[in-house]
């Protein structure tokens, strides 16, 4: 399996160990019998958490999207391995600094990731041109 597979491995797991984390810590105030609105009604770093952890189910379906789409174009594994392992590095940054709630930081760093995945957007689709040129007909 690539280090980008494990990657995204990573990534689809996120959302739920923010979620978790979140849970865990409340003890014996946590609604597992109606969880969205025990998560709703939270305050402070376990509101960010369920936050962050929307976030990184937003985040999923671009980086597999483009995990993919650089594995189909043959991008260089090597490369393509690098920039998924620095994805999750700034998604794990991401989270700390949300549960911190550090928001201009939080959204530089946002901001970091979405180029991570828009250059791979990039890289794959630059790829597909010289693998599967379109041609007219």
């Amino acid at each position: 399996m690539s280090i980008a597979v494990i990657c995204l491995l990573i990534a689809i797991f996120m959302p739920a160990v923010t979620n978790i984390v979140g849970k865990v810590t409340a003890g014996k105030g946590y609604d597992n019998n109606a969880p969205r609105i025990w998560l709703e009604k939270q305050t402070g770093w376990r509101q960010r958490a369920y936050w962050a952890h929307n976030n990184h189910l937003e985040a999923v379906a671009p980086f597999a999207a483009a995990v993919i789409l650089c594995i189909v174009a043959g991008v260089d594994r090597a490369w393509l391995d690098q920039w998924a392992m620095i994805f999750i590095a700034v998604r794990l940054v991401y989270t700390v600094i949300y549960l911190a709630n550090i928001g201009a930081l939080r959204t530089l760093v946002w901001m970091g990731g979405a180029a991570i995945i828009v250059w791979m957007l990039v890289k794959a689709g630059t790829a597909l041109a010289v693998v599967a040129p379109v041609v007219a007909g």
